[in-house]
């Protein structure tokens, strides 16, 4: 009863916890204060569809709408900036980027689309038809590629026939210029009993590789109308609301795998992700995180506030690095185990919206080759929409500008650049609340995304000119060592940058409370 007794007064503490640095000023986080904001937007989400009689589209619904939008994204960007989480360094964080996340959804949706793009979402629905496929051999169990359970081609060993699919899977025919009673010597022989190394091998490899998702072709369909009824109403916007990437509405952003072939992952997929992929990862990166907290930092804990971000640089410049590779692999995990866990729970849901859970990351790393593949296919694209409205369009405006290019000519260094900038500001924003307020400080992660933009830039252009070079000496396709200079690559960009974001993690206690210290 004590323990359940602690537990509780801990809950309901006012006082920060150690090592947590809020804003001076900010006050701990109200009920009140963190349903309010979402509340409400939910609330002029119900206005934001066009009503079904036209007449009732007034300017006064529009003028009630707006007030309760702009209510809504004050509130949201006022949470970081006045409340904190006392009990958690990690949730004090998390308000932060729910925060501007919030407030800059509530500016897209209510005032940039409607007003600049005349554009209110419009709700997609897809269309999974099971494709016919082939029984897989042991070796096709290595081509596992999606960290919750697809595959890296998802059309490999599929067969593909001219007739309709019409989701079951069709045994292709065969065609064979002898009778059914012939024999052949190849048919005479005695199957070799495989031996117990090869079935031992093919039972791990089956065993990491976890259950077959089902392959689809999908296609979307974008409904004409919006939603007629109130109930129709309400749910729109609850799925709208809840919809990070956008997916389920037609302002979600591109699809990087750009194919009708994939896959529906099952709960065999999702709960084998969770027994064989985040959690493993997330016990091995905890743990090294935890052993470099006690090993080098705890004797530090009581340090004056002003001489706490050099602590990183005490460390060893190989522990620097190590630790900057478990949080990010802590961070991948921690991500995939929670998107993992929501489709499950959201699994009974089916065939509502609100049940698709789309696969978060879309490569293993090390099928990565650049610094660019990682960022656009081996990380989460949860504030891709984000990203997009108040990154890339702005970059691409920029450099056309600047440049005098037409609308459609590629502005893609300025793509690059806007993206990371808007990442760097909504992630140094985030990370300024548990850094005592302090701008000077939460640089380290605006100056990692910042880095890793350039470098982007600068590896386009290296591409660029390697090519350029082969090809005036004949050479038209890509060298065998190309993939491992790409691997080294983008490693060593994103360890030497990401000690940046380490650095300001180490200084906020964010270590200390992954550590539970």
């Amino acid at each position: 009863m004590d323990v359940f007794k602690s537990i509780w007064e801990q809950a309901l503490t006012t006082e920060p916890r150690p090592g947590l640095h809020p804003i001076p000023g900010s006050r701990p986080l109200t009920i009140e204060a963190a349903i309010c904001p979402p509340l409400i937007y939910y609330i002029a989400l119900l206005f934001l569809a066009p009503p079904p009689p036209k007449s009732s589209d007034s300017t006064a619904i529009k003028l009630l709408r707006n007030v309760l939008a702009l209510v809504a994204g004050t509130l949201f960007i006022r949470l970081p900036l006045v409340y904190h989480v006392p009990q958690s360094i990690g949730l004090t964080y998390q308000l932060g980027l729910v925060g501007i996340y919030g407030g800059c959804r509530v500016l897209d949706a209510f005032f940039i689309s409607p007003y600049l793009f005349n554009h209110i979402p419009r709700r997609v629905h897809y269309k999974h038809v099971e494709r016919p496929s082939n029984p897989r051999s042991p070796s096709f169990q290595l081509t596992k590629q999606w960290s919750n359970g697809g595959l890296k081609d998802a059309f490999l060993g599929v067969s593909e026939t001219n007739g309709h699919v019409n989701g079951h899977t069709s045994s292709p025919s065969t065609k064979s210029s002898t009778s059914d009673n012939s024999t052949t010597p190849a048919a005479n022989k005695t199957p070799r009993k495989p031996s117990f190394a090869a079935q031992a091998t093919s039972a791990l490899s089956a065993t990491f590789a976890g259950p077959t998702p089902t392959p689809v072709y999908e296609t979307a369909h974008t409904e004409e109308h919006y939603p007629q009824t109130f109930l129709a109403r309400a749910s729109w916007a609850l799925e709208l609301e809840l919809s990070m990437r956008g997916i389920g509405f037609t302002w979600t952003t591109a699809d990087v795998r750009h194919t009708r072939k994939t896959w529906i992952p099952t709960l065999g997929n999702r709960l084998h992700s969770l027994g064989f992929s985040a959690g493993p990862v997330l016990l091995v990166s905890w743990a090294f995180i935890r052993r470099t907290y006690v090993t080098y930092l705890q004797q530090y804990e009581d340090l004056p506030w002003t001489d706490r971000y050099g602590l990183f640089d005490t460390l060893p410049m190989n522990t620097q690095l190590l630790l900057t590779a478990a949080l990010g692999a802590f961070l991948m995990a921690a991500f995939s185990a929670g998107h993992s866990m929501f489709a499950i729970m959201c699994h009974p849901l089916s065939p509502s919206p609100l049940s698709f859970f789309p696969p978060l990351y879309t490569t293993r790393v090390w099928e990565i080759t650049s610094v660019r593949a990682f960022w656009s296919y081996g990380w989460h694209r949860l504030f891709a929409r984000l990203f997009l409205v108040y990154g890339v369009w702005p970059g691409e405006w920029v450099e056309r500008k600047l440049l005098g290019k037409g609308e459609d000519q590629s502005a893609d260094i300025g793509k690059v650049i806007g993206a990371f900038a808007s990442s760097a500001f909504v992630h140094a924003f985030s990370v300024r609340g548990v850094l005592n307020g302090e701008w000077r400080l939460a640089a380290g992660e605006a100056r990692f995304f910042g880095l890793n933009g350039i470098a982007i830039v600068v590896e386009g252009v290296a591409i660029a000119l390697v090519r350029k070079i082969r090809r005036r000496h004949g050479i038209e396709k890509g060298m065998w060592y190309d993939a491992w200079i790409g691997r080294v690559w983008w490693i060593g960009v994103l360890l030497w940058t990401g000690r940046n974001f380490a650095r300001g993690w180490v200084a906020a206690g964010l270590t200390r409370e992954m550590a539970f210290m």
